[in-house]
């Protein structure tokens, strides 16, 4: 403990009598000295501004490390958003990839300049014109909703077909199991895939998904799966979104009809 200030006082004490001597006479009074240690102790005041600076330290520390908390939490924000962002903008790429390559397919089969035209409502591809449904049925009211106008559920002829159709369906897909019934089906004797024009599948021209068609009966346990519907939300890079489904399952549907051959003067957008 650190030693206490001193203050050093003269302190005077008159041993006369106070009613005078016995001689009468009043004698010079003696002075005696005493020091006395007066110990000076800090109040509290002085006490609580001894200690301040340490606390202002720590709440300053303790400042900074809130301010870089929230700076780290706002960096991990903007790390996710512009993540999500890049995956938007990568699946729009993928789809005017998929455009572009059917508007080339399109001008390769008409070299001529030769125009071919769709009825409202209706989207051109190279010589076909294609109609996406937006309501869901069964394969069957699916393929009689097709002929009532003059067309036939989609048959995929070709490799540039099924890059446009599924190129189409990613937009058009509300979500993953959303997809779309296509003419196939081996309803008539399992196994054997026919286009609903009656001509059999080209195996060599196949766009089945990993394990597909494997007639999984656990839905209804009696009537597996004899129709096939195609699509996926976030793009098959590889074009294989076949899958098979029981065919009263209800789906939306593609329709495809012969285009019209228009004037010699053609627009491509």
């Amino acid at each position: 403990m650190p030693e206490a200030d001193v203050l050093y006082s003269d302190l005077v004490f008159d041993n006369s009598q106070r009613n005078g001597g016995r001689d009468g006479a009043s004698s010079a009074p003696e002075s005696q000295y005493a020091s006395v240690k007066v110990a000076k102790t800090q109040s509290k005041s002085q006490r609580d501004t001894g200690a301040k600076p340490a606390r202002s330290k720590l709440t300053l520390e303790r400042a900074a490390l809130a301010t870089l908390s929230v700076l780290l939490v706002l960096a991990l924000v903007a790390l996710c958003y512009l993540s999500y962002q890049n995956v938007q903008t990568r699946k729009k790429l993928q789809n005017l990839k998929g455009e572009h390559e059917a508007l080339k397919a399109s001008w390769s089969e008409n070299p001529n300049g030769v125009c071919w035209k769709c009825s409202y409502g209706w989207e051109l591809y190279g010589k076909s014109c294609y109609k996406f449904s937006i309501t869901n049925s069964t394969w069957e009211v699916s393929k009689k909703f097709c002929r009532y106008q003059n067309s036939d559920l989609v048959k995929i002829d070709s490799l540039d077909e099924q890059r446009f159709l599924e190129s189409k369906l990613r937009d058009k897909m509300a979500f993953q199991e959303d997809k779309f019934w296509i003419g196939l089906t081996d309803s008539s004797l399992e196994g054997q895939w026919l286009w609903v024009d009656g001509s059999p599948l080209n195996v060599s021209l196949t766009f089945w998904g990993r394990g597909e068609p494997d007639n999984w009966s656990g839905e209804d346990g009696k009537v597996g799966e004899d129709c096939v519907r195609m699509g996926e939300k976030d793009g098959a890079h590889d074009l294989r979104c076949w899958f098979d489904k029981a065919c009263n399952a209800k789906h939306k549907c593609i329709c495809e009809t012969a285009a019209q051959r228009g004037q010699q003067s053609c627009t491509y957008f």
